[in-house]
């Protein structure tokens, strides 16, 4: 194997860790919420669901099962503040990347299970709207309903597009219409956008996740004080088993969960750890890996109109590898802008792979910074002397599966390495977590309720044996990350 291959294979199989205590200042917590740092006087215990996170994942099973189950006691544990992770870290995007990706799916999956995909993002999508009025979060969170823009920098890039979007379109004619194909021309023109071969507009959305995400958690709260708990600071160290014929409460409460402040009982163990998730299931390091991305937010001091309420952006190119440096272009930038500054949130991840192949948020790579600044003015042909003035930077943590889809379900022996049925698992959002994120958090709970979710939720998207065979692999999670070394 070679040496980048070979580094590659250590980096996606290394033990993650916990959540660095430490992380980089996100922008969208600059002003923590009251129940930043909310903890119990003293742990709880005897819970019957324990759930290992506190993002958009976690309040989606936390809000499902209180709702569907009268009785349900739950306790979230997370390791830092709340929503410290990846989805108060993020772009900020409500976006679904299902026309670009479909070609894969349809010829990996089947053009049916490529169709559910598609649509389960779609409506995972117009679900965040809801949920966002439901909690009448829409002025808190700045949602704004838009247009995504997405320009591809290469003919090659732009040509695969548009034979994906053909494909979508002849497979599932109910979703033809939903892209609007633009030549460069009409990008340059009526977007001003340099540089490209050609875009795509599709419906889309900003939020500002992590107002949404600790605004409906405080409701929680509020409305059910004796059944849940939130227990930020809390990291889990491990999770274990008990024979249930040893004891009445082993029975009830099986499985032992062990943190810094102590352990707690629990009927079950729900893991929305992400990017994290191999520290406690460490069977699933090399399948699932961590993948670090940079953010900036940047100020263009007017330098380009507010597009704010009506665009959006993503900037797609071929993956690159210069083996002088070691730095890797994985592909997309993405972007959005604040409606009410002026301010563009701008992301994306070029750096050295021991730098994205990483859990490690509590550093920020001034090369990733550096490029970002120098990349984002070029799009809009404002190649000024002068970088726009950084506003603010940060690194947040993706949890990346080997084959690109999110796990969801019950986690079976092979993965947990115990006995017991009660541990569960909605992680791996592969940087689209907010077209993703709420049903299957949502999914999960049900599942976890012996509903049956299979008309909606992608069997794909579960842990079948065949899946765990064939492509939930660490073999391939190194083959897709070396193919341009």
């Amino acid at each position: 194997m070679a040496p980048e291959k070979d580094l590659v294979a250590k980096l996606v199989m290394a033990d993650p860790g916990l959540p660095r205590p430490n992380p980089t200042r996100s922008y969208w917590q600059h002003a923590p919420h009251p129940l930043a740092h909310t903890q119990s006087a003293s742990l709880p215990t005897d819970r019957d669901f324990v759930i290992i996170g506190s993002g958009i994942t976690g309040l989606c099973v936390t809000k499902t099962l209180l709702e569907r189950h009268p009785m349900a006691t739950i306790t979230i544990l997370e390791a830092r503040a709340l929503c410290s992770g990846a989805t108060g870290r993020n772009g900020g995007q409500m976006v679904a990347n299902v026309g670009e990706e479909y070609m894969d799916l349809a010829n990996v999956h089947g053009p049916e299970m490529a169709g559910k995909i598609a649509k389960f993002t779609f409506r995972n999508l117009e679900k965040m709207q809801e949920l966002i009025e439901e909690y009448d979060a829409v002025e808190a969170s700045e949602m704004q309903c838009l247009q995504k823009l997405r320009v591809f920098l290469t003919e090659d890039k732009f040509n695969d597009f548009k034979k994906s979007i053909a494909r979508l379109e002849a497979d599932h004619p109910s979703l033809s219409g939903i892209y609007t194909i633009l030549d460069q021309e009409k990008v340059l023109n009526e977007h001003g956008i340099h540089g490209t071969a050609g875009g795509a507009l599709l419906p889309a959305g900003t939020v500002w996740p992590y107002r949404l995400v600790t605004k409906v958690f405080a409701a929680l709260m509020k409305k059910y004080p004796d059944r849940l708990t939130i227990e930020t600071n809390t990291p889990v160290e491990s999770v274990e088993h008990s024979d249930s014929s040893v004891t009445p409460i082993s029975s009830a409460f099986p499985y032992t969960v062990r943190t810094s402040r102590g352990p707690l009982r629990a009927g079950n163990v729900v893991y929305c750890t992400n990017g994290y998730t191999g520290h406690l299931l460490p069977r699933l390091r090399g399948r699932i890996h961590p993948f670090k991305g940079t953010m900036t937010v940047q100020d263009p001091e007017n330098a380009v109109p507010n597009q704010g309420t009506s665009l959006s952006w993503g900037f797609h190119y071929p993956p690159t590898y210069d083996p002088e440096t070691g730095n890797c272009g994985h592909g997309l930038y993405y972007l959005g802008q604040s409606a009410k500054t002026g301010y563009f949130c701008f992301g994306g991840e070029e750096d050295r792979m021991e730098e994205t192949i990483s859990a490690d948020d509590s550093v920020v790579s001034q090369y990733s910074v550096n490029h970002l600044q120098s990349v984002l003015p070029q799009f809009f042909d404002k190649n000024a002397a002068a970088p726009w003035k950084l506003v603010s930077s940060w690194s947040g943590i993706m949890g990346v599966s080997s084959d690109g889809l999110p796990l969801i379900g019950r986690l079976p022996s092979t993965l947990t390495g115990q006995k017991g049925t009660g541990e569960w698992i909605a992680a791996a959002f592969n940087g689209y977590g907010m077209a993703n994120c709420l049903m299957s958090g949502e999914a999960l709970a049900l599942m976890i309720l012996g509903e049956n979710v299979s008309d909606w939720l992608p069997d794909a998207y579960g842990l079948s044996e065949k899946r765990l065979r064939e492509t939930l692999t660490a073999a391939e999670s190194i083959k897709a990350l070396s193919v341009n070394l």
